[in-house]
Formats: structure tokens, sequence, C-alpha cells
């Protein structure tokens, strides 16, 4: 660590930021709040030159202002804001204070970092979050559709209330004035939804086409062009995992450990749309895979059926692990002892 090197740390906002500016001694040289605009971002950013190393907390604006930074700073730096515990804990807590201990844990090397993607990798994070998103409006809009039609005694006798014999049944109840303008008014916006979703799931699709990683993970069972982009957007960089056991903790499937001889409950940190993605992705897997439809109903009899499903999610992401790293494709057939805990 040279002695020349200087560390910035940020707190940021949405409308501001305030940074400190530290030597290597640990002196302050500078601290200052800026507005969180283009023009005052670039003029902070211009100042800086190799010299610098900046770290800041991950913000919804984050990458944005990070990009602003890199062409000339000498590094920056993510910090993880579930390990940087001096700052919530802290008795006097103020943006600059927090900025501080920023550019102090940088400095001394004790710095929690965040993984940061490159552009493809947030591109592909940003459609499958949205993508999510509409899904789930559309699912919102669905069950408000039949609460509406509840009110008036009316139920869809159809096994999928919004498919073909669905619809037709929609249309042909006697509602009041009211009621049927607002569910024309619903179900417009969900053919409007579904649209869209249609356009992402081929744009999803010719991803998944083109990035070999992706196609080694739509070979496990229950994952297909959606859920395995998911994991190779929100996962990025598989050579950050040691290995198989610290990959399934990055995804929250792993007990807790309250005292030596006890587990607790799943951990549950970790990034959250992964957790989710391979939990939905246990449904279909159990359905396709011999051994984990064991795996499932032997843990449904002995625990619970949440439990079963944790354990198949945790039994995916060990496989994808293994998938990925060893870049080869998975077999349905192949014994998973030998895949799982080599």
């Amino acid at each position: 660590m040279a002695k020349s090197n200087i560390y910035v740390g940020i707190d940021l906002h949405k409308r501001k930021f305030d940074f400190v500016i530290m030597s290597f001694s640990g002196e302050v040289l500078d601290q200052r709040t800026c507005l969180t605009e283009l023009a005052s971002v670039s003029d902070f950013a211009s100042r800086l030159t190799m010299r610098y190393h900046v770290v800041l907390e991950p913000l919804q604006n984050g990458y944005w202002f990070i990009d602003q930074l890199h062409p000339y700073a000498g590094s920056v730096h993510l910090a993880n804001p579930g390990k940087v515990r001096l700052i919530a804990t802290s008795r006097m807590k103020n943006d600059r204070i927090g900025a501080r201990i920023l550019a102090d844990l940088l400095r001394v090397g004790y710095l929690p970092e965040v993984y940061i993607p490159d552009d493809s990798i947030r591109q592909w994070r940003f459609l499958v979050l949205h993508r999510i998103h509409l899904v789930r409006d559309r699912t919102r809009i669905k069950n408000r559709v039949l609460g509406m039609i509840n009110r008036e005694g009316h139920k869809i006798l159809a096994t999928d209330p919004f498919g073909k014999k669905g619809r037709a049944q929609l249309d042909s109840l006697e509602l009041s004035s009211p009621l049927r303008s607002a569910v024309d008014n619903n179900l417009t916006t969900l053919d409007l939804l579904s649209a869209q979703i249609g356009l992402l799931d081929r744009e999803i699709e010719e991803i998944a086409e083109s990035d070999k990683i992706v196609q080694l993970l739509r070979t496990i069972d229950g994952f297909g062009p959606f859920a395995a982009l998911v994991v190779r957007a929100f996962v990025g960089d598989m050579s950050r995992f040691r290995n198989s056991k610290a990959f399934a903790a990055y995804t929250g499937l792993i007990p807790g450990y309250r005292q030596t001889i006890h587990t607790g409950s799943i951990t549950k940190q970790g990034n959250p749309t992964l957790h989710w993605v391979l939990v939905q992705a246990v449904t279909h897997a159990v359905r396709r895979s011999p051994y984990l439809k064991r795996l499932y109903y032997r843990l449904c009899f002995r625990s619970s059926v949440g439990e079963a499903r944790v354990a198949v999610a945790h039994a995916l992401a060990r496989m994808i692990y293994h998938v990925w790293t060893e870049a080869r494709p998975y077999y349905r057939y192949r014994p998973v002892s030998t895949l799982l805990y080599r």
C-alpha cells in the first residue's frame, strides 16, 4: 500500500453526496457536500487522480456514480452495508461521519466489499428485474379482477380464469355498469402487460442462446431461459466463491448457526432475487429430476413442505456452482453425489 495513496469515502444520496478525503496516515484533507447531478459529479470526478481510491455504499444510482469516477480514480469500491456495522451502530451518526468511516476502513484494509458487475451484467439484471416487476403487476391485476366479480357473487369455473375459456366467461358475466367498466379497464391493462412480458421473453431467449454459461445452466432440471439468465446476471463471476458451499451461502439457503451445537432457520442473506428464483425453480425441478423428487418427498414426510423446498433449492445452488465452474452440462442421471459433494 503506497504512502502516496489518498482515500475518499462517499455517503451517497439521491440529491446530494458527502465526501471525506483522507491521507495515508488518516488525516482528513477535505470534506464537503455536493449535489448528485451530472455537472457536479463530473466536476468532482475530474479532480481525482490515480492516487485516489474511492469507496461508497450501494444505492439505486450507485452504478451510475461509479461510472463517472472510474476514468479518473485509481480504484472504486462498493462497501457491503450489511457488514459495515460501525456506521449502523455509531451513536454519533451523520453523513460525513459515515463517509469518514468508509474511507478509514478502506485505508486500513478492513473494508467488506460488494462485487461490481460490468455493464452487460447490469443490463441483464435490469432486464430480468423488469420482467419480474411486470409479472407481479399482472398477478395483482388478476387478483383484483377476481375480487371485483366476487363482490356481486360471480365466480369463474374455468381452470385458468384468464385463459381463452375464462375470458369468455368474464365477458359474459352480467355485472353492474361501474363494475363492468372497472373490469374491462383492468383486462385491457392485463393484455398490455402480457404483450410486454412476451416481448421480454423473446429478448431473454435471444440472450440465452448467445451466452454459453446460460446454455449450461439450462441443462439443470427446472431451469428455463429466464431462471438461467437470472442466475447468470446476479452471480456475474462465479470465481469469487471458493466452493459450492460458499455459493449456497450467498443465496441465503443455508442454516444459520446460533450456538455451537444448534442450527437455526436459513439465513436469507445474500442476493434476494437469486434466492427467489432458486425456490421458484423447485416446482419444475422436482417434476423432471428423479433425485430431487425423492429428496423433496422424503423431506416433506420428515419435516415440512417449506423445508423440503429450501433443501431442493440448496441442492440446485450447488449444482449451479459445479456446472458453471466445470463448464459442462448437467445430466439428469449422472450420480448426484459426485456433482454436489466433491
